[in-house]
């Protein structure tokens, strides 16, 4: 079964001590968990900023505190020095993606998942959805559709929810994308969580 993927931020050394962390300093347990928070925070930031440049995501999609598919889902604390950012895992419809276009036109629409390219698409038009009536993270249950003539197959079939006599089209999930910007944020942010680590325990001095 698909699960979020966690992005894990921890000070190397202190996540290790999790079962003593009693032993450890109050003013360096405390530096460690705002040098983790801290650090968390700056790099949900800038894998957003990645995953943009990547997919045409609306910034607010990504970053919205209320609803945002990018969060920060676990905090660091003085029982626990690690944090978690999630990506949300459920599909994203195309429709999301349509820069043309209004409800049953069959005159094809215009998709850009790729920022500063469109593709047109004759054979899509967008459709309303019922609440709940597909596995798709959809703009305002709206959908993406192509209706298949006898003998006509898809190519992608991996990127397809299929509904009666519908083809509902989705693309990568905010998951998928995180996924592949991680690695790329990773030592920015070992870098700054040890420089913020090192400066908070100065300031404690």
């Amino acid at each position: 079964m698909n699960t979020d993927f966690d992005y894990v931020v921890a000070v190397e050394g202190l996540s290790a001590l999790r079962g003593s962390l009693a032993e450890i300093p109050a003013d360096v347990k405390r530096a460690a968990y705002q040098a983790v928070n801290r650090t968390t925070d700056r790099t949900r930031t800038a894998a957003s900023r990645r995953m943009r440049e990547q997919v045409a995501f609306p910034a607010r999609y990504l970053d919205s505190t209320s609803n945002g598919r990018l969060q920060v889902t676990g905090r660091a604390n003085a029982d626990n020095l690690e944090a978690r950012i999630t990506g949300r895992h459920r599909a994203t419809s195309l429709a999301r993606f349509v820069t043309n276009g209004r409800v049953g036109n069959h005159q094809g629409v215009r998709v850009a998942v790729q920022p500063g390219f469109a593709r047109m698409m004759r054979s899509a038009f967008l459709i309303r959805l019922r609440a709940g009536s597909a596995n798709l993270d959809t703009k305002s249950n709206m959908g993406l559709a192509i209706r298949l003539k006898e003998g006509e197959t898809i190519q992608n079939k991996k990127r397809v929810v299929q509904m009666g006599n519908l083809h509902l089209l989705y693309g990568v999930s905010v998951d998928q994308v995180f996924r592949s910007v991680a690695n790329d944020v990773a030592p920015d942010a070992a870098d700054f969580l040890e420089q913020e680590f090192l400066r908070l325990l100065e300031v404690k001095q």
